[in-house]
């Protein structure tokens, strides 16, 4: 991947870009915004948003609402990372930034984050300029930007163009062996096929593969369902089960909540109505998911009336 022009910020190895970051933020602010767009890649295709946003916030925290000369791509990555946090005029000032931009983004990365981030509260028709303009990118590029024709709700295409766009992307980053875009394709993908058992199944190993926790947990629950809306419930309860796990392990509840509602189902499918009724108790319990509690309380009322017609 072309990460455009860094300047003269050397390479470093990952555990000290946050306090690489830190000191220059201290005494050079370019180099520590060079540093931000640098690792943008890095960051993402690990599954480390938070540690690119930790770094962002403390380096736009200085800044301000100043763009300095000759970075504003860097800039605006920055404020990509930083979304949640930053402030509305350096939002307006990284818009503008891609308005202005005539020719194609520097960083490879960028077209990509903009339009993941920022692309689905634009207009359609400025996300296909974004596009347009970064089609004859290097490799990498135009594989993202095949992605983000087909990603669901960023353009205007047919669903049937979406998918095309999807398949082509999906080709493109195989023959890049790049896991992390083959990541991203398939997650998309999933959404608009009919059968999504297999592309979930490719997905899932990919998540593994790159160590994203989160997803990985996520992907089970998503392919225990597709198992149990087709009577496997054995194939179902190991996946909820693996997810379960892995959520309690990482502090994840909302996964544990999604794991543990899922083997309710399964354990009512397979006439285990008691232990249907221990998983969804156990979600009752979980602090701060009013959503969750809905879900497993609509669940507990199937419940009820399974047991009242038995």
């Amino acid at each position: 991947m072309n990460l455009g022009d860094s300047g003269d910020v050397h390479s470093l190895e990952a555990d000290q870009v946050v306090s690489a970051i830190e000191r220059a933020c201290e005494s050079d602010l370019r180099t520590a915004l060079r540093l931000v767009a640098r690792y943008s890649a890095y960051w993402w295709s690990n599954g480390l948003q938070d540690e690119a946003a930790a770094a962002a916030e403390r380096v736009l925290s200085m800044l301000c609402r100043t763009v300095p000369v000759g970075l504003d791509e860097e800039y605006l990555l920055a404020v990509i990372h930083g979304a949640a946090s930053a402030e509305q005029e350096q939002v307006e000032l990284a818009q503008q930034i891609v308005l202005t931009t005539t020719g194609p983004f520097r960083y490879s990365i960028t077209v990509l984050l903009w339009s993941l981030v920022f692309g689905p509260f634009e207009p359609a028709d400025v996300v296909e300029d974004v596009l347009n303009r970064n089609e004859a990118g290097d490799a990498w590029t135009r594989a993202a930007v095949e992605l983000c024709r087909g990603y669901p709700g960023l353009t205007a295409a047919a669903p049937d163009d979406a998918a095309q766009s999807l398949r082509t992307a999906l080709g493109r980053f195989r023959m890049l062996d790049d896991p992390w875009g083959l990541f991203l394709v398939l997650t998309a993908l999933r959404q608009v096929v009919d059968d999504p058992l297999d592309v979930t199944t490719e997905a899932l190993e990919l998540a593994e593969q790159l160590g994203l926790v989160e997803q990985t947990a996520l992907l089970l629950c998503e392919r225990a369902d597709l198992y149990r809306s087709q009577g496997k419930l054995e194939d179902a309860h190991a996946d909820y089960n693996r997810a379960l796990s892995i959520g309690e392990d990482a502090d994840l509840l909302e996964t544990v909540a999604a794991a543990r509602i899922g083997l309710a189902r399964a354990a009512r499918h397979s006439g285990n109505l008691p232990t249907a009724r221990t998983h969804l108790s156990a979600v009752l319990t979980l602090p701060n998911l009013e959503d969750a509690h809905f879900e497993a309380l609509h669940e507990l009322g199937v419940l009820n009336a399974s047991e009242a017609s038995a």
